[in-house]
């Protein structure tokens, strides 16, 4: 039996979905928007359902806890690279 590896999250990414999530949108809409492949972006919700930050099942929301962390995370983002989260493309 093949142990399953632990999911370690790409702190931009989440910043991404919890963003693109501000105003509500529907799965389709958020995985375009934070730049994965649908199938990594549904275990990103995930892991964001379990902890309380985003709630839903097709049109996706944030929670407060989750409006929170979009806003901690994008003002970090900022401070340390000097740009807008939605704007960063990653290599």
């Amino acid at each position: 039996m093949k142990k399953q590896k632990k999911f370690y999250p790409d702190l931009y990414v989440i910043a991404k979905i919890l963003l693109s999530l501000a105003d509500g949108r529907s799965k389709r809409e958020a995985a375009l928007l934070s730049g994965v492949n649908y199938n990594r972006f549904l275990q990103y919700v995930e892991y964001l359902r379990e902890r309380g930050l985003v709630a839903g099942e097709e049109e996706l929301r944030l929670t407060p806890k989750g409006a929170e962390a979009a806003a901690r995370l994008a003002e970090l983002i900022k401070e340390l690279t000097g740009e807008e989260p939605m704007d960063v493309k990653r290599k």
